[in-house]
């Protein structure tokens, strides 16, 4: 009888310690997981920042054009232009690739499944940003090679046509299935308190 008991007692104490140590490990990747969180989305607010940014230059760009300043898109003018917007998409597209890799860092921690629940939500909405980043891009570089190559006549045409586009509509479609995944994290961050 008494060694049966000491075997319970033995087995009591080592469930209890491998209780104990689970829940360090988990505490411990919580912290790491709100961290790396953190860091992810400090990368997200840069992007917004970024794509601010870059509507701002773009709809510059489109009224210069407008008001039949042809100079943005030509010559050495043309070519600076066209390296600002590059280098903005370089920039954004950076940050993009820098917030996912805090957020896959979550997804390979044991536990903290509410954070790996955010950070997966996340990864969703960078992929269709990283689309329409791609998308932004390729349009802006047809845009500049057309108003470089079109009179001042034409240019109204040409804008119109630009604005009832498969290429804006693709865009904007991208944009606002990036808001939707981007508020469903927020809302799995909120109701789990992840930044608590």
């Amino acid at each position: 009888m008494k060694k049966a008991l000491v075997v319970i007692l033995i087995a009591a104490l080592s469930l209890s310690m491998l209780a104990f140590l689970a829940g360090c490990g988990g505490e411990k990747n919580k912290d790491e997981a709100k961290q790396l969180m953190g860091k992810g989305d400090d990368y997200m607010e840069a992007v917004e920042t970024g794509w601010t940014g870059l509507e701002e230059k773009q709809a510059a760009f489109v009224a210069k054009a407008m008001q039949g300043d042809m100079s943005a898109f030509t010559g050495a003018a043309g070519e600076a232009t066209m390296k600002e917007f590059q280098d903005s998409f370089a920039e954004i597209d950076k940050d993009l690739k820098a917030a996912n890799d805090e957020y896959n860092a979550i997804m390979n921690l044991e536990g903290v499944q509410d954070y790996k629940d955010y950070a997966s939500k996340t990864t969703e909405a960078i992929a269709v940003l990283q689309k329409q980043l791609q998308a932004a891009e390729k349009l802006l570089t047809d845009l500049s090679t057309t108003l470089a190559n079109t009179s001042p006549d034409q240019l109204n045409q040409v804008l119109m046509s630009l604005a009832g586009s498969e290429s804006l509509q693709a865009l904007t479609d991208l944009g606002e299935q990036a808001d939707a995944l981007i508020k469903d994290a927020n809302q799995i961050k909120q109701e789990k308190k992840l930044d608590l």
